[in-house]
């Protein structure tokens, strides 16, 4: 008999061993999805489903080939949209309700943006044009879709490909080796061109983009056309079998290590863990459908194994959404036993009442034994009904805004009064009588007012410029574009004002802040920061440039694999080189620079913050030694560079330093402290000397 027919008589045939792979995959997701900080890298789990998929599909399609001379394209994609689709627009109908009803004002701007991709599985490609980074900001309801589009488009996109390019069976092993090479390929290039460029956005599309973590897919795929154990018929042999059990422990071993310390921003991941992954996870494959491999088959085909594995899809499609809607994101385990026992059962019910059966056939043949008049009704009521929830709920976010920036303030009204904080008042007066000059070189003017009858005489010294508004930029983390985005009314007659924040950055290239409470920020796409602070002085032609930042520079840091304490010599320098670095460019660009005293913060718990209260943010130790080290730098750079004193309050007076109507989280401004601020520092700002 050819081997052709041997294959054909000689299928596959379910590999439960195969769904145990996809347990461990979707509990490493869903721990990473929980925030624990021993669970850092789960979310290379993804990239075990990519090479199980990839391995599993292909199969089929070789075995369909050698059977009947052909694919079924129809049939095929028949079978993934009921095995798929069902589940996914259950999960997307009921967090859509639920948001409506329940929904911050930013969820509702997100799932405006989120739905129509996540709808079509691009949501992938959605997430990389948002220019939002995967891995920072406030993670949206749908954040996890981007992995399901990434597979949806292979099982649309493959079968094409395979029809044209496996025609022969002669042909596999060269064709396997063929997208072994191109996977390889694509992880070099994708490891060169993160090198190369470490922009949110490059970052961004490596991570999201279908063509760069193809590679699972294709090594899964590569792996099918050159490797089929199920067609051995020997006996099984005690030494191939040893080997093939040490093959999966050593994969389970190196996967659980990049589970555990990997890092989703860190540069590591695709220089050397994704694809440590993705061969650690072909290895694995490779092991448990072979029949020799008998301890790693029990393993991984055990019963509560095979179940969770069955059950992975719907895991993973509704414990992210509802881990978000109980924010057990941040490494509570409180929290994540209230997601999960929620999630569970949810998952299972759709998994028992909805994907099963529509997998099975039931919903088509419950169809066709209604008759003609009932099935009119149903149809009729299913897709009226289907119409107006849809409707409603697409109208209801299409009001929505396209993007809601939380820092805003749009409830208080408040005209800046740049004397207020002095109880002087400080204008520039039309008439000249005795000149002087201040230390910043602005025209003063003293003017003796008559005194209201009954009154005593009182005198009003002006200390503002004559040359009026003055240009300047705002530049530094979050809390200068809160600063900028919450300016009082009035402002204008005294600055023109432009944002060159760069949110979640500071003055770092890379590295990552590292809180006690189980929170990190990986510094990653802040490459040039320093660029786009001169490129927001040069726009507006800045005269002055006010550095605002304090929020990521309180904690302890991780850089090379190195833990800085934060006050050490080391923690000192690295915070100083970085600003010294930003002055440089800003007096590159012409701008004279003000180092704004980083205010005393009182951080809160905040619905939708993204960011939890940090206790470092709150130590006002940390705080007046990060301000020491702004005066040292000021007083380093005398020629261009002056420490400007902030408001008072924020350190000893709770009322307003505690009071959320000042700063929204405790951190960053509205409004009011926005006004206080301006106030406190307006006379200092116009004391600089600019040209």
């Amino acid at each position: 008999m050819s081997n052709v027919g041997q294959r054909a008589r000689a299928g596959m045939g379910y590999q439960p061993a195969l769904d145990g792979v996809r347990a461990m995959s979707v509990i490493a997701v869903i721990l990473y999805h929980a925030g624990f900080t021993w669970m850092h890298g789960g979310f290379f789990g993804v990239e075990v489903f990519f090479v199980v998929s990839g391995f599993l599909i292909t199969s089929l399609l070789i075995e369909e080939r050698d059977r009947d001379h052909r694919v079924d394209l129809l049939k095929f994609w028949q079978r993934r949209w009921r095995r798929l689709l069902p589940a996914l627009f259950t999960m997307l109908l009921a967090v859509g309700v639920w948001a409506v009803f329940w929904g911050s004002a930013e969820q509702h701007s997100q799932l405006r943006r989120d739905y129509p991709w996540g709808i079509f599985y691009l949501a992938n490609w959605g997430q990389i044009f948002s220019k939002v980074a995967y891995f920072s900001g406030t993670p949206t309801l749908f954040r996890h879709l981007w992995s399901l589009a990434v597979e949806e488009q292979w099982y649309l996109l493959w079968p094409l490909v395979f029809i044209l390019v496996a025609r022969r069976a002669t042909g596999d092993k060269r064709l396997g080796r063929a997208l072994a090479a191109t996977s390889v390929a694509i992880m070099v290039v994708t490891a060169f061109v993160h090198l190369s460029s470490s922009d949110v956005g490059t970052t961004n599309f490596l991570y999201l983009s279908t063509f760069t973590r193809c590679t699972g897919l294709l090594l899964g795929a590569a792996l099918a056309f050159l490797y089929r154990p199920w067609t051995v018929t020997r006996p099984t042999r005690g030494q191939a079998a040893r080997t093939l059990d040490r093959v999966a422990i050593v994969s389970v071993v190196m996967l659980v290590f990049a589970f555990i310390v990997g890092r989703v921003a860190s540069g590591s991941t695709y220089l050397i863990l994704l694809p440590l992954v993705t061969l650690a996870s072909t290895g694995l494959v490779a092991t448990v459908v072979h029949p020799w491999a008998t301890d790693a088959r029990r393993v991984f085909g055990s019963r509560p194994m095979v179940e969770i594995g069955k059950r992975s899809y719907g895991l993973y499609l509704w414990t992210w959404p509802i881990s978000r809607i109980c924010n057990a994101y941040q490494g509570s385990y409180t929290r994540f036993a209230l997601a999960m026992a929620i999630a569970v059962p949810v998952s299972e019910a759709c998994y028992r009442f909805i994907e099963t059966p529509v997998r099975k056939g039931a919903l088509g043949r419950w169809l066709r034994s209604r008759d003609r008049g009932d099935w009119r009704l149903i149809t009729n009521c299913a897709a009226v009904s289907v119409l107006a929830l849809l409707g409603s709920m697409l109208v209801y976010y299409r009001s929505s805004p396209a993007r809601v920036d939380l820092a805003v303030d749009t409830g208080t009204n408040l005209v800046f009064d740049p004397g207020a904080a002095t109880g002087t008042t400080l204008r520039v007066e039309p008439t000249v009588p005795s000149k002087g000059v201040t230390a910043g070189g602005a025209s003063t003017t003293s003017t003796v007012k008559a005194a209201k009858p009954g009154t005593s005489t009182t005198t009003t010294t002006t200390l503002l410029p004559t040359d009026l508004p003055r240009r300047m930029a705002i530049v530094g983390d979050s809390m200068a574009h809160a600063l900028f985005v919450n300016l009082p009314s009035g402002i204008d007659r005294y600055f023109t004002v432009g944002d060159g924040s760069v949110e979640g950055c500071s003055v770092y290239d890379g590295g990552t802040a590292v809180s006690t409470r189980p929170y990190t920020r990986a510094f990653v796409g802040c490459k040039g920061w320093n660029t786009k602070w001169a490129s927001a002085a040069t726009k507006v032609k800045a005269q002055l440039t006010l550095v605002v930042l304090g929020a990521w520079d309180v904690f302890d840091a991780k850089v090379d694999g190195q833990t800085l304490t934060f006050g050490s010599p080391a923690s000192d320098q690295r915070f100083t080189e970085g600003l010294q670095k930003g002055i440089n460019s800003l007096s590159a660009a012409g701008s004279k620079v003000a180092l704004l005293e980083v205010a005393c913060m009182r951080p809160k718990d905040v619905k939708g913050a993204g960011v939890p209260a940090l206790p470092e943010r709150g130590d006002d130790l940390r705080v007046a030694h990060l301000n020491e080290l702004l005066k040292k730098v000021a007083q380093a750079n005398q020629a261009t560079t002056t420490f400007v004193k902030g408001p008072p309050q924020y350190c000893n007076d709770p009322a307003i330093a505690e009071n959320l109507a000042y700063r929204w989280d405790g951190v960053h401004a509205y409004k009011p402290g926005a006004n206080l601020t301006m106030q406190a520092i307006t006379t200092q700002l116009f004391a600089i000397p600019v040209s």
